[in-house]
């Protein structure tokens, strides 16, 4: 595990291509043009160089929790050694999984007669030093201070309970606003009135939002555009992957009856 967490091989000149995804130079190889000898200097650059490949260190870490962290920090530096920068590297990432530096509190929403405590921590990168609940961190394990035993923060749980808390909320308030038919009819409430909107896909490729974000104003420009009839305006695929082609606005049966 060490050695593929220090060392990373000597590259092959067609893994600079894609990871050895490109089929030249691999064709090449396996052709009978290929020369009968080939050395290092013509198959490979540069020399072994650190590994950023952590996923073994993450492993190794998280099968470690329930043991005491003494032991698991030293089982990590029998087989590091401290004179190499190289196998250094590793126990500089052993920081970014492992919080160490925790405080204990009572927790406030304890039930009566049954205490409870928190674990909080300092992130690293805190301008005002505020305190946080180690389950809000990125790190997947904290040292218990009062035991010296390695545990789980829990953050992926709290990350997902997060995140379908979120998605509820905004489920919620889209549901203010929009009802879905089908994949082509909707209900939307536009300042206040309602409508039963036919929509259609805007013209152009897909744009994922790291693409808008880098889009420059004369790339947008260039971008074929159609005429919303709901919001009364012209969109591209800048704006939005649908537009709305027709309208038709609902009566107060339709909407008691929808229950809008």
């Amino acid at each position: 595990m060490f050695k593929v967490i220090v060392e990373r091989p000597r590259l092959v000149r067609g893994d600079w291509l894609g990871g050895g995804r490109e089929s030249g130079f691999r064709q090449f190889l396996n052709s009978e043009e290929r020369p009968q000898k080939m050395g290092m200097r013509a198959g490979h650059v540069q020399r072994k160089w650190l590994n950023e490949n952590l996923a073994p260190l993450r492993r190794f870490l998280i099968s470690s929790a329930g043991r005491p962290w003494d032991k698991v920090r030293s089982e990590l530096l029998t087989h590091i050694d401290q004179r190499s920068t190289v196998q250094q590297h590793i126990m500089a990432h052993v920081d970014d999984y492992v919080l160490t530096e925790i405080i204990v509190k009572p927790r406030c929403d304890a039930q009566p007669g049954k205490g409870g405590v928190v674990f909080l921590h300092r992130p690293r990168y805190s301008r005002l030093g505020e305190l946080q609940p180690v389950e809000q961190s990125s790190s997947p394990l904290f040292v218990d201070p009062r035991t010296g035993i390695l545990r789980e923060t829990q953050s992926r749980m709290h990350r997902k309970a997060a995140e379908r808390n979120s998605n509820a909320a905004r489920e919620l308030q889209q549901a203010k606003t929009l009802r879905i038919i089908d994949s082509t009819r909707q209900y939307r409430s536009f300042n206040g009135v309602w409508y039963e909107v036919v929509i259609a896909p805007v013209p152009g490729t897909q744009l994922w939002d790291w693409q808008r974000q880098r889009m420059k104003p004369e790339e947008r420009a260039k971008l074929p555009r159609v005429w919303c009839v709901l919001e009364k305006r012209w969109l591209s695929r800048f704006e939005g992957d649908t537009y709305v082609v027709s309208k038709r606005q609902l009566n107060s049966k339709e909407i008691a009856k929808h229950q809008l």
